[in-house]
Formats: structure tokens, C-alpha cells, sequence
């Protein structure tokens, strides 16, 4: 029930909008009462952080081997393909697509376990004092990157946003 309940509220906001991310659609979507998003989740908040702190894992999962490999262009594509398949969770993650939607202490502790990631390949790959500063760059440039594609406002093709991306991946081989 709890993969149903995630999946029917991302349904919901994907197709909907945040104004539409309520319980009771969200139930209804799911095929099941408003009682399973509290017994779950303790409400729509949890259910909406539960979406947050699973998509940093899932993220990690896409992303984690190539940072271990200290393979940091592999990341930033494996950190494109996964926002570009999860749209809706990426902008829950990223784009606080939820208004109303604070993630809790332990919810930015979480996310920011994913950065902690990326800076400790940077630092391995080119040791430094700044290598927090070149993590931060590198981030704040594939996910601008990625923002503008996913809000249609990127080349006009996929092809031509590939190409524009590995150029950008290349521009930050100086950054790593």
C-alpha cells in the first residue's frame, strides 16, 4: 500500500497540480481510503516527504556507482536520465513542487547526503581545500541544465539537449 499511495500522489500531482495533491484524490486514485495515507504516512505531509526522501534514494541508486568510480561525467548523465524519468519526484526533490511542502530536518539531512556524495568524488578526483565550492558549481550546473530542459525550455530536441549537456559536461572537466 505505501508504493500505491506514493505513486497514486505523484500520479495525482503529475496530472493535476499541487493544488490537486489532497487526500482524498490521492485516495482515489489509489483505489483505497483516506485512512491508508494516516496509518502510513500520519498525513499528506509524510506522504509527501515520504515521496522526497524516497527519491533521494532512488536517485542515489542511478547516481551512487559512477561517484564510487570516481566517474564523474557517468554521474552527471546518470543524474540527467534519472530526472528526466522522474519528472514529477524530481521537482518534489528539487522544485518544491508542493508549496506548502517544508521537508523535515532529518528529510534535508537525507538530501544532502546526496551532495556529500558528489563532494567527495570531486575531493578524490582533485584534491583541494575547495573541493565543497567545485561540488556546489558542478551541482548548480547540471541541475540548471536540467531544470531548463524538464521546464521546456531547452533546445528544441532531445538530440540537441544531449549534445548542449556533454558540452557542459566537458566545460566542468576543469571544475573536477
Amino acid at each position: 500500500m505505501h508504493v500505491t499511495l506514493v505513486n497514486a500522489a505523484l500520479t495525482v500531482l503529475q496530472r493535476d497540480g499541487a493544488a490537486a495533491l489532497t487526500v482524498r484524490n490521492i485516495t482515489a486514485e489509489a483505489g483505497c481510503s483516506t485512512t491508508g495515507i494516516y496509518t502510513y504516512f500520519g498525513g499528506k505531509h509524510g506522504l509527501v516527504e515520504a515521496i522526497f526522501v524516497e527519491g533521494f534514494d532512488s536517485f542515489d541508486r542511478m547516481v551512487q556507482p559512477q561517484l564510487l568510480a570516481d566517474d564523474l561525467p557517468a554521474a552527471g548523465r546518470a543524474y540527467r536520465q534519472w530526472a528526466l524519468a522522474n519528472p514529477t519526484q524530481y521537482m518534489v526533490m528539487f522544485g518544491r513542487a508542493v508549496p506548502d511542502f517544508a521537508p523535515s530536518q532529518e528529510a534535508q539531512a537525507r538530501a544532502l547526503e546526496s551532495f556529500a556524495d558528489l563532494a567527495d568524488a570531486i575531493a578524490r578526483v582533485a584534491p583541494g581545500e575547495d573541493f565543497f565550492e567545485r561540488a556546489y558549481h558542478v551541482f548548480a550546473t547540471v541541475h540548471g541544465y536540467v531544470m531548463l530542459e524538464l521546464a521546456g525550455m531547452g533546445p528544441p530536441t532531445r538530440d540537441d539537449s544531449d549534445q548542449l549537456y556533454e558540452r557542459a559536461l566537458a566545460a566542468l572537466a576543469s571544475v573536477w
